[in-house]
């Protein structure tokens, strides 16, 4: 294809000046970076949201709420951990979905029935892989600590100083920690104990608390509320919104069209994967109008 001359001037010229633009020597520290590159590194990222965070850990890697499955999901590229803390007898708060060990380990009984030590000597054996310990909430805070990996730390249905303690511990820790529960007045507590710390609401079909006068952060909705309507209304309110449990492409697509905020996933590296994928997808358009090219 020729180049008409006025055309090849015009992108001369302007090659010209963005050279320019760029050589030219700053006034400033040696350090401060030019016009140009002070743009780019202010450019937001492609894809910042939604966020993918593994719940309980990567429970199709490893045994639930355990720090293998919780490696898991950090290898598989979460952006955030969500995990369930439970009390002991004694007041030492474990990480566990259940009232009782039940389920998912080779004991029986209540976690607020039994010991830390009684816990400690318990094993999770649902899940692929070996056996794991039972993680204290202070073992994952720990493991945490100063890491970019953010906690999404569920409460859940306790005695009001156990809420407290497990706000207590989780503010005082180097962790970045989410206190969210499906009791507005457990969120309630914890946030007077430690009110740095930011909030977010559980609702599901079964269970909505409403917010009341919480400075709520986010909300966390089951698929089944989260209707566009509903995340353009926490949008417009200030508030994230968290979906739970999303574990295929169509409801991750789905979620992301809605401009939820982050994706509660069982295979955080599959929605990883996906998320990333997305991200690099070059944006398609609808074809114009006749008679608008």
């Amino acid at each position: 294809m020729t180049v008409p001359p006025r055309a090849h001037a015009v992108v001369l010229a302007a090659l010209a000046v963005l050279a320019a633009g760029c050589a030219a020597p700053s006034t400033g520290p040696a350090s401060a970076p030019t016009p140009l590159r002070a743009r780019l590194a202010a450019a937001p990222k492609a894809c910042a949201q939604p966020v993918v965070i593994g719940h309980r850990g990567a429970p199709g890697s490893a045994p639930e709420n355990t720090m293998a499955s919780f490696e898991a999901a950090l290898r598989g590229g979460a952006d955030w951990l969500e995990t369930d803390v439970q009390t002991t007898r004694d007041g030492v708060p474990v990480l566990m979905h259940d009232s009782s060990v039940d389920r998912v380990t080779d004991g029986k009984g209540e976690v607020a029935e039994l010991t830390a030590a009684q816990i400690a000597g318990l094993r999770v054996t649902v899940g692929p892989g070996a056996p794991e310990p039972v993680p204290t909430l202070e073992q994952l805070l720990t493991r945490l600590a100063g890491s970019r990996t953010r906690l999404l730390m569920e409460i859940k249905w306790q005695r009001p100083e156990d809420v407290r303690r497990i706000a207590r511990i989780a503010a005082a820790s180097r962790a970045d920690v989410v206190l969210y529960s499906f009791s507005a007045a457990h969120l309630q507590q914890a946030h007077e104990e430690a009110p740095r710390l930011p909030l977010v609401l559980i609702q599901g079909a079964g269970l909505a608390d409403p917010p009341g006068g919480l400075p709520l952060a986010g909300v966390a909705l089951d698929a089944g509320l989260a209707t566009a309507g509903r995340i353009a209304a926490e949008r417009r309110a200030g508030r994230d919104v968290y979906v739970w449990v999303l574990d295929d492409e169509p409801s991750w697509q789905g979620m992301s069209d809605r401009d939820a905020s982050g994706l509660i996933t069982d295979v955080p590296d599959r929605a990883r994967a996906w998320v990333d994928a997305r991200c690099r997808a070059p944006r398609t358009y609808p074809p114009a109008p006749d008679g608008a090219r």
